[in-house]
């Protein structure tokens, strides 16, 4: 996931300043072209976490949501605070799609960008990223 938005960025100018591991806490990924900051705050399609229970297992609806919704919330903090752009990054399936389309007025309205990651590594984007 944080590889395929990298290499996006990195093809569209990006600079990559820092990138978390799946154990790291903080920004997944700060970005920065011509005087921009991008934070995206990436989400997996399930645990990469091998002393969890769930290590390797695809997420259910309810895991699909909580992570959606922490995504939100700190893709809103980065936007609130005004020192960023705001985005977020998601595997390009339904029920991540699902839950997406139920706040894509309010994330574009908000201006922050979703990235959509296949499970090939192709990268879709909503919302400018320019």
């Amino acid at each position: 996931m944080i590889d395929a938005v990298c290499r996006h960025l990195v093809a569209d100018r990006w600079e990559i300043v820092s990138r978390a591991t799946a154990t790291e806490h903080g920004v997944d990924i700060v970005a920065t072209r011509e005087g921009a900051r991008l934070e995206v705050e990436a989400k997996g399609a399930g645990s990469s976490k091998p002393y969890t229970a769930r290590y390797g297992q695809v997420f259910n609806r309810g895991q699909v949501f909580d992570h959606v919704a922490k995504a939100v919330l700190k893709a809103l903090r980065v936007a609130s605070a005004g020192n960023a752009r705001a985005a977020i990054a998601f595997p390009d399936n339904g029920d991540h799609r699902a839950e997406v389309e139920l706040v894509r007025v309010a994330l574009q309205r908000a201006g922050i960008i979703v990235f959509w990651v296949s499970e090939e590594g192709t990268v879709r984007v909503e919302g400018d990223h320019s």
